[in-house]
């Protein structure tokens, strides 16, 4: 095992073949981190989360240089710089890999302009992102409503002929939909007491976390090559949930009845949004609202089920029975 020193040793190493010829701070090792920090000490005692800037993540293989302690470096990196085009830094953040002949085996600082977005690997001559997925997304934003400033968004017309949303806005509100859908469902099972609700809703928050993985997808799809192609869509396994030993479970608790009268309420609206779309929009977006109003009138119809079976039990429960 290397010593404290020899790690830092090794980090300085690392940084001079990435050019940085001055290290504005010190370097600390803590755990499997070696950490940039300009603080001259911390006090005894105190549990601390974050020692300034995570640099390097010490692997088996070596050190991992960190997106964010590059772009925090930016300036001072002078070697082991690759110069990227819109076109492929979009690629690599969708996950593909680029063949770069030529380029230094190992980590690299991606740019884009000079400027430094994070951490790359070249082996073999092809070249992939190690960014984080969610500054992924956000680099995906940013360089979308740069290229809608540069050049005026493709609108599509309605059956009338009143001009519509982007295809781009279209898949942004649906994405927000779902996560917004995800978000209720994962909270709906944090506060559920009943094994088989919890059960329900977090399934549910799985699902829509695929619905938007899936329109995700899309909007990659559409940013590559400006159209919307055939698409396999996720199979929906909520449907499959509701089973005897979960009827046995439920309980008719009472935050769980608003919760699960709540997200009928979504699941209706998104039903409604999605088949309204779904006559208004070309055909190749036409087929994406119907799949994801299939989706949730699936999840409805759980829902719907589930709502009937507390129903049921609380009638049960009170000796009331309906007049025929």
């Amino acid at each position: 095992m290397p010593s404290y020193e020899d790690l830092v040793e090794a980090a300085e190493a690392q940084l001079r073949e990435f050019g940085v010829a001055e290290v504005p701070g010190r370097l600390v090792v803590r755990g499997e981190s070696i950490w940039l920090t300009t603080a001259p000490d911390w006090p005894e005692g105190v549990r601390i989360h974050a020692m300034g800037v995570r640099l390097f993540r010490v692997q088996r293989q070596g050190f991992k240089p960190t997106s964010f302690g590059l772009m925090v470096l930016g300036p001072r990196i002078t070697q082991r710089r690759v110069e990227l085009t819109r076109e492929e830094l979009r690629d690599l953040l969708l996950g593909r890999v680029l063949p770069k002949e030529g380029l230094p085996e190992g980590y690299v600082a991606l740019c884009l302009e000079g400027e430094v977005l994070g951490c790359g690997e070249v082996r073999n001559g092809k070249l992939r992102s190690h960014i984080p997925r969610a500054r992924r997304q956000e680099l995906l934003v940013v360089l979308a409503q740069e290229a809608k400033l540069r050049a005026p968004a493709a609108r599509y017309n309605g059956p009338k002929g009143e001009s519509m949303e982007t295809v781009e806005d279209v898949l942004k509100g649906a994405i927000l939909l779902e996560e917004r859908g995800r978000a209720f469902y994962a909270h709906a099972a944090g506060e559920a007491k009943s094994p088989g609700v919890r059960e329900i809703f977090a399934l549910l928050a799985e699902e829509e976390e695929k619905h938007k993985q899936y329109l995700a997808r899309l909007l990659g799809e559409y940013w590559r090559t400006g159209r919307i192609g055939a698409s396999s869509t996720p199979v929906d396994a909520s449907a499959a949930v509701f089973t005897s030993e979960v009827r046995e479970a439920v309980e008719a608790a009472g935050y769980e009845a608003a919760a699960i009268y709540a997200g009928m309420a979504l699941e209706e609206k998104a039903v409604a949004f999605y088949t309204e779309k779904a006559k208004q929009a070309p055909p190749e977006l036409a087929a994406v609202y119907q799949a994801l109003a299939r989706w949730e009138q699936t999840h409805l119809d759980l829902l719907t089920a589930l709502d009937e079976e507390l129903r049921k039990r609380i009638w049960f429960e009170r000796s009331f029975w309906p007049l025929d």
